[in-house]
């Protein structure tokens, strides 16, 4: 769908419109203006047309905040600040787009196949499904951290290790359905050249940075000052919360990638209403729907606390109620076997788990 002209993408998109967050909304209305003035353009395309005027507002946005981890980076020892500043020169030339050498990483490109694969997943291609399955499954490799920094642990070994996993990688992908990927394709020329110590343009990641940040920061007996330069990095915008940074995060995907980053964070997900760790189910009575940033947001945290955190749950929640007594008077939960009390069932827990000040009060009197 995402790889059509961005006219039909708008029109096709129009009736879900009011369900996007807050800067995918914002990025959707510039989409709208450019279907009437460009209707051909590509999604991609229409990125790239962004790019220049947004690089600008964001790096305006990022400049104090890199310029006060700067400041902090002074009161570091000589060796960490070394490594902060070789960190702060890839990161400048990442900015600049130009040519830079990170090493590879294995676990840094399991995540990244890992996104692919969720949007891969959400398509109708079942042979896509079963190949990107597959691909993950050949990236699903780790040392611990503590064992390839004990002593006798051959680095070399590692190495070699991660080399020969990402050359079966780009083996079975080259022979695959998925081999047009333009996303996976770009991944794995990236990640060939980070393996073979060749500079290539990669664009600047915040997760990624603050990552990087917290391995020099740790190593500070100063625990005062690692949370002063980690709190500091954390202020950088997310593309959550800034239309430039979902711009500049979509600069180097496909289409059908920017489209699915649009839409995944509204689409609903499964998630546990008591986490598993902490003796929740995997059953229906546990299950509620929540859009995928919430689901990502929420983690772990005990309901009570995510509630006082983000008060518009009580909006969304008694939506989704309203939703599912919508559901259940239609006759829908009789036709795949599921009983009302489920909905009745889930307003008392979700009551229950909110605390108090206040309670959430959901309200099913609509419920037949």
């Amino acid at each position: 769908m995402f790889e059509q002209p961005i006219k039909k993408i708008v029109r096709n998109l129009k009736k879900h419109e009011k369900s996007l967050f807050p800067i995918e909304k914002q990025f959707f209305d510039l989409m709208k203006v450019a279907a009437k003035d460009t209707p051909q353009m590509k999604l991609d395309e229409f990125v790239h047309s962004l790019v220049p005027e947004h690089s600008k507002k964001l790096r305006n946005i990022q400049r104090p905040i890199f310029e006060k981890l700067d400041k902090l980076a002074k009161y570091m020892p000589e060796d960490l600040y070394n490594e902060y500043f070789i960190l702060r020169e890839q990161t400048e030339r990442k900015l600049s787009n130009e040519p830079v050498y990170i090493p590879f990483s294995l676990k840094e490109f399991h995540y990244k196949l890992g996104r692919i694969k969720e949007r891969i997943d959400k398509g109708s291609n079942y042979q896509a499904k079963l190949a990107i399955k597959g691909l993950c499954e050949l990236s699903d490799y780790s040392v611990p951290k503590s064992v390839r920094e004990s002593r006798g642990f051959s680095q070399k070994w590692y190495e070699e290790k991660q080399a020969n996993i990402l050359l079966k990688i780009s083996r079975t992908f080259e022979e695959s359905v998925l081999k047009d990927d333009e996303d996976l394709k770009s991944l794995i020329k990236i990640s060939r050249a980070q393996m073979y110590n060749i500079p290539t343009n990669i664009n600047f990641n915040r997760k990624s940075f603050i990552y990087d940040l917290q391995e020099i920061t740790d190593k500070l007996e100063d625990r005062k000052l690692a949370r002063r330069m980690v709190r500091t990095a954390v202020k950088l915008p997310t593309s959550k919360e800034n239309i430039s940074a979902f711009i500049m995060k979509a600069e180097s995907r496909s289409s059908s990638q920017i489209g699915y980053d649009m839409l995944s964070g509204a689409i609903g997900t499964v998630d546990h209403i008591l986490a598993h760790h902490k003796g929740g189910k995997d059953n229906i009575s546990n299950y509620v729907l929540s859009s995928g940033y919430m689901n990502s947001e929420k983690a772990h945290e005990r309901f009570a606390i995510f509630l006082r955190k983000n008060p518009e749950i009580r909006i969304y929640a008694q939506n989704h109620i309203d939703r599912l007594i919508e559901l259940a008077n239609a006759g829908v939960f009789k036709k795949i076997g599921l009983s009302k009390s489920y909905i009745t069932d889930l307003a008392r827990r979700l009551e229950k788990l909110s605390a108090s000040d206040p309670p959430l009060i959901l309200d099913t009197s609509a419920l037949k």
